[in-house]
């Protein structure tokens, strides 16, 4: 067996022993989940990029002296499926990328964005949208394939706009979709339901999609668009199939909201589990079985194995994070609010914000610093009845992280696809406007405390 397929098959049966333990209650499955996780993490630290494995090499030093003097290393090594859910969705969402490309709706798209942008404001909002929406579901897969369906040299002549308008749209995904790791983490920690989240979420992505709007409005451009123009049959059977992209994707967050509310499991089981069953029936109405399991093949040994930077890091931080709160991590940063006077959630979330963006400009990953105040502040007695403010704000915190972070996966991302760097992306194009979006939005979460 090659090394490529030991890593694949260790990430495959710590997801699929996970969701297994969610239906058979059995005290051995969480440790074989605990065990798959660490077989993963240690096939994957050697080929790890410089700045993750450094990262993640310290985090499992700290975790191991925690360790070490507080419950023993037997204990740590159960404790690697602390992010068990988060890691089942990271694995199992991106499979609904299959049908999406074998029913070529992005042959559509592509019709669509030809057809009607003439301007780069309709560029922007059409881009906007369109990243958010497929962006929901796909994640980071998203942003290539948006950006393919728009390299022409037409658009290319608008490239910041692009830029601008991929990564606004990916953001604010991060405040609603329960297919992001940011909405399942503060649902995995914090008394809420995705129900209880998503009004609130929505309402402040939608916010800064207003705003953003807004701003690019005020330097629109014409764009001339030298290509025959589509025929109207051509465009309707465009404009039939991307409404059939988006009712599906509307339906299948009907029927995961559906199932948490009737279904004795939690949003972080159902979502994976929607994604297999959901990209499954609807594959198939595409390709033979056959040409299914060779996509499904394909997804094991190819893109699974590239997750190995994003995995591990989430198996080390839910790690660290349950061997800093058995240290008394916990008692301490309470301490340190209550001797500063800090008791209210209003006060603490521009800290929380604080906080995650300095530590992701110096290369720490959100999910890390989310993950430790994410189990301190759902254990807290103070901030009990403030579950619902506290992860809005956490959410709002890490979408300026995503925003404006030249180490985050989207400007990373995004600056390798055009061929430009991740500081251009994300701070010298988006700052101000990230700044600006977080305070509405903290403004919106004050109104949110107030008055409902």
């Amino acid at each position: 067996m090659s090394y490529i397929r030991l890593q694949s098959t260790s990430i495959l049966l710590m997801g699929i022993t996970y969701l297994i333990s969610q239906f058979i209650d059995s005290p051995l499955l969480p440790k074989l989940v605990s065990i798959f996780a660490f077989i993963t993490l240690v096939l994957f630290i050697p080929y790890l990029t410089k700045v993750p494995r450094i990262l993640i090499s310290s985090l499992l030093i700290l975790t191991i002296l925690l360790s070490i003097f507080g419950e023993g290393l037997l204990t740590m090594l159960w404790s690697f499926d602390e992010n068990a859910g988060l890691l089942a969705i990271f694995i199992f969402v991106p499979l609904i990328s299959i049908p999406i490309k074998a029913g070529r709706y992005l042959d559509s798209m592509d019709v669509i964005f030809t057809s009607y942008v003439r301007s780069t404001k309709q560029l922007y909002n059409y881009l906007a949208f369109s990243t958010m929406g497929v962006g929901s579901v796909m994640n980071l897969g998203s942003i290539p394939i948006i950006h393919q369906l728009t390299s022409t040299e037409a658009f290319d002549h608008h490239m910041d706009t692009k830029l601008r308008a991929m990564n606004r749209g990916f953001s604010m995904a991060f405040m609603w979709s329960p297919y992001f790791i940011s909405v399942a983490l503060v649902l995995s920690y914090f008394d809420i339901s995705w129900l209880e989240l998503f009004p609130y979420g929505f309402a402040l992505a939608l916010i800064g999609m207003v705003i953003g709007t807004i701003a690019q409005r005020k330097d629109s451009q014409p764009i001339v668009i030298k290509q025959d123009a589509i025929d109207k049959q051509t465009l309707k059977k465009a404009q039939r199939k991307v409404m059939q992209l988006l009712t599906l994707i509307v339906t299948m967050t009907v029927i995961t909201i559906l199932l948490e509310q009737f279904v004795d499991l939690s949003i972080i089981t159902i979502v994976p589990l929607v994604a297999i069953g959901f990209s499954t029936v609807w594959t198939l109405f595409y390709l033979s079985p056959k040409q299914f399991a060779e996509k499904l093949s394909e997804y094991a040994q190819d893109r699974l194995p590239k997750m190995g930077n994003e995995l591990s890091l989430f198996i080390a931080a839910g790690a660290f994070g349950y061997a800093i709160i058995q240290a008394g991590a916990s008692d301490l940063v309470i301490f340190f609010l209550q001797s500063t006077g800090i008791t209210h959630v209003l006060i603490l979330l521009p800290l929380i914000a604080l906080l995650i963006n300095v530590l992701s400009f110096i290369g720490i990953h959100p999910i890390i610093t989310n993950t430790a105040l994410a189990t301190t502040f759902s254990s807290s007695i103070i901030f009990a009845g403030d579950h619902l403010i506290l992860s809005l704000g956490i959410l709002s915190g890490w979408m300026l992280t995503i925003m404006i972070s030249p180490f985050s996966a989207t400007n990373l991302m995004v600056g390798n696809l055009v061929g430009s760097n991740s500081l251009r992306v994300g701070y010298r194009l988006n700052f101000h406007f990230g700044l600006l979006i977080y305070l509405v939005q903290y403004l919106m979460i004050c109104g949110f405390y107030y008055f409902l």
